[in-house]
């Protein structure tokens, strides 16, 4: 075997040529090289790091080593071809006990085969390029247990992503193995060496026209790598980058920040940690006793029921779980048919937002995604902002229709302050917990490839600006920080419903000014975004291009359009107007012509299918955009969808839904609508977990998105179930505790009959309980 001596007299030689002749020395040490390896017969390989740790010390270049590694490599192969009997690591003493493999029992015979010659030549010259004393000399350990074969070596090097398989079909993500990476921990002399598992942002230089193209995955590849943990972003970044400036040249650029990286490090807990495990243990004693006071009071006590008694059984486990799974519906407004609106929208909301995580998260074939948006038969998903729609004017609608009967029954006299006031209250404490977990233990709960970039970002962003959100402001202010994806929505119907007294006033008190009024204020929101679509030559719609939703918070239609109640006002002032209609129909008892009810289900029927399934058009390859046509869309997409689910409700609250509102009536969805709210707050934990957590990329079918949809769907009300029986639930039930005894302002959706006169579809309040 070469020694050590001999191979840092050659490099010598090399340093002191350089200064002679520059031009020719590269031959010339090659050739005294070639004529010593030819002289001793082979080269260890274990000596190929020594050789680059000798390198960088006399300041040689990179190209030598390399070609002297090339060298070796061919003289190894030669050896191989000639001597079947000839070993890898044999220290060629002529020793039989001492030429024996010198392999670690540990190790598995065959893992060094996954290291080969060009690796350790691209790795080598990598590691000596990496400027941080600690990384380096970490990375030299990791490559002499690689010739070693030492056991978490070969784990680092597999649990890297290789050659990058199916680029071409559409695969960005190469997320080699985490698990394995992260689980790495080697003890040494004074320092222990643990996998810190890294995926690389790697881009190609593209042309303009290229990167204007909305399909596919964008410039990006994602390249898992594992390193040691002493190695920061910016090390890691180096490394990358000088690993492929052998094999694809410079013509790539590298990012890697803190958050692409990994390494398991024992948990830290704040003060706001503990302060929210001291607020989960609070309302969890809270629900102990409440509990087993009901237990009590259903056996043994037989005093009536009093205000005390009631807000204790509000929190009660027992209580919330037969409120909340009742299939009661004791409607005397004939409005059931909006809770099965609301269960059904919501589940195709969840549906919508877990299809949309699995299509811009690592997925196999990126064109897979594209094919599905394409198909018109899909739009019904593409669509989802019109359902969010549906919730605004459901939202507008039962405001308009209760607050329109107290106003009759109090002549006018209503103090619409605690309305207000108990609406903030009952929305706000639920809302609140789910950013607080946000804030703390959700970035603790588990750990994956794109957990880092995913969930501790999220973290960041809700301990900068929660207080916008429980003010429900963020959507305009900080939305490029926005908290909790979906949290904008309630930020719009908040400042709507705090508006919507004014109009609801108006329409009750000026028979003819008033509706004249909420016409005007709806034809201005169909207005706006118009101008506003037309002036800034924004989409139609929010279009599910996968590589623009990589993250919510920097799609720009997302922050500037999308999430602003001025874009959203429409199906809100439609839902006052539906409200105001169903109550002169039922207050003057009027009934339907069969040519109206026709009309009005044709229409209905049109106008829905049509808003539905029109949005594919902009995803077709041949789709030109014109402002005109957006501006247009924008705001008259939104008025027809309106139209339709106005119509719907009004014809099955009056008794003409047919089999569409004996299907909306639905026992069973009752339960699931109580659940929508929850639903909505805890559907974006199910979503960042879920790419979070992903190990390898999938393969996108109609089959696995449906699947996965309707897990994410079964988790997601899992979750609601808890959080509305501890929180949503117990509040809920003491606000109407509370207005029963202060204000008394308005009845609820759910209002009980007066079992001695049931009231009409068809006729007004006056049979409502007083």
């Amino acid at each position: 075997m070469i020694s050590i001596g001999v191979l840092v007299l050659a490099f010598a030689i090399v340093a002191t040529a350089q200064d002679y002749n520059e031009t020719s020395i590269d031959q010339q040490v090659l050739k005294r090289l070639n004529t010593i390896i030819n002289a001793t017969g082979h080269l260890d390989p274990r000596d190929i790091a020594r050789l680059n740790r000798t390198a960088q010390t006399l300041g040689l270049d990179r190209d030598l080593v390399a070609k002297l590694s090339e060298r070796l490599k061919n003289e190894r192969d030669v050896k191989r071809k000639h001597d079947t009997n000839y070993n890898l690591y044999e220290d060629g003493t002529g020793n039989i006990e001492a030429s024996r493999v010198d392999v670690v029992e540990e190790s598995p015979d065959y893992a060094s085969s996954v290291v080969l010659a060009s690796d350790l030549l691209s790795l080598s010259s990598a590691v000596a390029n990496v400027k941080e004393k600690v990384c380096r000399e970490q990375g030299y350990r990791f490559l002499d247990g690689l010739l070693l074969n030492k056991r978490w070596a070969l784990k680092m090097f597999d649990a890297s992503a290789k050659s990058p398989q199916g680029l071409l079909f559409g695969s960005s993500y190469h997320l080699g193995n985490f698990d394995e990476c992260v689980g790495i921990k080697e003890p040494g002399e004074g320092v222990t060496v643990e996998g810190q598992y890294c995926l690389a942002s790697i881009k190609w230089r593209r042309s303009d026209e290229s990167t204007k193209i909305r399909t596919g995955r964008g410039e990006a590849l994602r390249w898992a790598v594992c390193v040691p943990s002493a190695c920061d972003a910016s090390a890691v970044a180096g490394f990358v980058g000088a690993v492929l400036s052998h094999t694809v040249g410079n013509s790539t650029g590298v990012e890697v920040t803190e958050k692409d990286c990994y390494t398991r490090k024992p948990m830290t807990v704040t003060k706001l940690d503990i302060a929210f495990i001291g607020i989960l243990l609070f309302f969890g004693a809270v629900l102990i006793f409440t509990t087993s006071y009901e237990v009590y009071s259903m056996k043994w006590r037989r005093k009536k029921s009093s205000v005390v008694h009631d807000l204790i059984v509000s929190f009660s486990l027992i209580n919330n779980t037969k409120k909340i799974l009742s299939t009661k519906q004791n409607n005397s407004l004939g409005l059931e048919c909006v809770n099965g609106i609301k269960a059904l929208a919501m589940i195709f909301i969840i549906a919508g937002h877990a299809c949309l995580f699995i299509g811009s998260g690592p997925v196999m074939d990126a064109e897979a995604w594209d094919r599905l948006i394409r198909n018109p038969a899909n739009a019904f998903m593409l669509n989802n902002a019109l359902l969010v729609d549906t919730f605004l004017f459901l939202s507008a609608f039962l405001f308009s229709r209760l607050l329109l009967i107290e106003l009759d029954k109090r002549r006018g006299r209503l103090n619409v302050l605690p309305i207000l006031v108990f609406r903030y209250i009952r929305v706000t404490p639920a809302y609140l917990i789910v950013i607080l977990f946000y804030m703390t233990w959700l970035p603790k709960i588990g750990e994956g490839p794109l957990w880092e970039g995913r969930l501790q970002l999220e973290q960041e962003r809700c301990s900068e600006v929660w207080w916008a959100n429980i003010l429900y402001i963020n959507n305009y202010f900080s939305p490029d920080k926005l908290c909790m994806f979906q949290s904008w929505y309630l930020a719009v119907d908040t400042q709507l419903f705090f508006v919507a007294p004014l109009f609801i006033y108006s329409l009750w008190h000026w028979r003819r000014f008033g509706p004249i009024f909420t016409a005007a204020a709806t034809f201005v929101s169909l207005v706006i975004p118009s101008v506003i679509t037309f002036k800034e030559r924004l989409d139609p719609t929010l279009l599910f291009y996968a590589k623009e939703f990589a993250d919510f918070a920097t799609n720009n239609y997302f922050i500037e359009a999308y999430i602003r109640t001025h874009m959203k006002m429409t199906p809100y002032f439609m839902g006052i107007l539906t409200g105001y209609i169903l109550h002169r129909i039922q207050l003057e008892n009027y009934e339907f012509s069969s040519i109206l009810k026709v009309f009005g289900w044709m229409t209905s029927i049109v106008l829905g299918t049509v808003t539905t399934f029109s949005v594919s058009l902009f995803y077709q390859d041949w789709y030109h955009y014109s402002a005109i046509e957006a501006a247009a869309y924008i705001s008259l997409h939104k008025f027809a969808w309106s139209i339709a689910n106005g119509w719907l409700i009004v014809a099955c609250a009056t008794g003409n839904g047919g089999i569409l509102g004996k299907l909306l009536n639905w026992k069973f969805l009752v339960p699931i609508a109580r659940l929508t709210f929850c639903a909505y707050l805890v559907n974006g934990i199910v979503e960042l977990y879920y790419v979070g957590q992903l190990r390898h990329p999938l393969h996108i079918t109609f089959f696995t998105i449906a699947a996965n949809a309707i897990s994410h769907i079964v988790l997601t009300f899992f979750l609601a179930l808890i959080l509305c029986i501890i929180f949503e639930s117990p509040l809920h039930g003491i606000e109407k505790i509370l207005l029963r005894m202060f204000a008394r302002p308005v009845l609820s959706d759910n209002a009980k009959r007066d079992d001695s006169c049931e009231a009409s579809r068809h006729t007004s309040q006056s049979k409502l309980e007083t």
